[in-house]
């Protein structure tokens, strides 16, 4: 317990948005960081279970972070944090789509947003076997190793029949362009 308790330490007092707000926080409180982590903690639990507007914040604490630290590694250029955040955004979408088509199931699930909460976290924990590195490996590779081929044939005849259509389109609006044209000429002359 004592070697958690020292690395969350430790990641409090690593530079980034969420110590600057701790540091201010502790300043204008008196209380320790660590107190302030937990006392957070535990408010954002109670309001995720019993709370109006539990999905909007679990969408917060799932986006705000990870997009923030997604534009930051594009700035860094390192490939390993590229990769990393990369990962969370296909884990997340999946996730998404998935939620999308359960919705009305959802509603009926005790302490929903909570949990999917704790699996947001999970995902973007700054750990290698993070939630989004065990979902990407155990169910997205696997699903995209089989299938992809199929996607990429259906991919490219629904380019090939939207590139038809916006052709037709396009056509269809010169047509009806130069009949408006013709008209105003008409009534002008």
């Amino acid at each position: 317990m004592e070697v958690t308790k020292e690395h969350i330490k430790k990641l409090l007092n690593k530079p980034g948005p969420v110590t600057d707000l701790l540091a201010m926080a502790e300043k204008k409180t008196g209380l320790d960081r660590m107190i302030l982590l937990g006392l957070s903690i535990t408010f954002l639990t109670f309001w995720l279970c019993l709370g109006y507007g539990a999905q909007l914040i679990c969408g917060v604490i799932g986006f705000l972070y990870p997009a923030f630290e997604s534009v930051k590694a594009l700035h860094n250029a390192d490939t390993n944090i590229e990769k990393r955040w990369l990962t969370y955004w296909v884990v997340f979408a999946f996730f998404h789509v998935l939620e999308f088509f359960s919705d009305h199931l959802v509603w009926w699930v005790p302490l929903y947003w909570l949990a999917k909460t704790i699996f947001l976290v999970w995902c973007m924990a700054p750990i290698n076997q993070n939630g989004s590195a065990v979902v990407y490996k155990l169910v997205i590779r696997p699903l995209y190793v089989k299938y992809h081929g199929d996607i990429d044939t259906v991919m490219d005849k629904a380019v090939n029949k939207a590139g038809g259509l916006f052709e037709k389109a396009t056509e269809k609006a010169k047509e009806v362009a130069n009949n408006q044209k013709s008209e105003l000429r008409q009534l002008t002359d």
